[in-house]
């Protein structure tokens, strides 16, 4: 093994061997991307996906926080909402738990096409 200034360098193996992977095997391991839906009719406003969240990234907002929007339809929204649920796209790592929980299935996880 080799030194470095940080210590001695780690084993490099060259004892593989190189596979062709099948795509087929590939395109059913490889899970698309996926996204949390909302139906906002079937949302009794109980809170527990924000609560079961273990990345804390799921909130239930007043509409007052869209009401001074630009757009006129999020003007809409915010007046006939009695909350804005929001999920911090960067944080959520689509485990899915949130809509596990949701007691009247008003979460679901969509696919994204493309």
């Amino acid at each position: 093994m080799g030194k470095t200034d940080r210590g001695e360098h780690p084993l490099i193996f060259d004892d593989y061997t190189v596979q062709q992977v099948d795509p087929q095997w590939l395109q059913e391991r490889v899970k698309p991307k996926r996204h949390i839906g909302l139906t906002p009719e079937l949302c009794i406003l109980c809170r527990a996906c924000e609560d079961v969240c273990p990345w804390e990234c799921i909130y239930m907002m007043s509409p007052d926080i869209i009401r001074d929007a630009d757009s006129p339809s999020l003007k809409t929204l915010a007046s006939q909402s009695h909350a804005v649920f929001i999920i911090d796209d960067t944080e959520c790592t689509r485990c899915a738990i949130c809509v596990e929980r949701c007691p009247t299935d008003a979460l679901w996880l969509g696919r994204v096409d493309g």
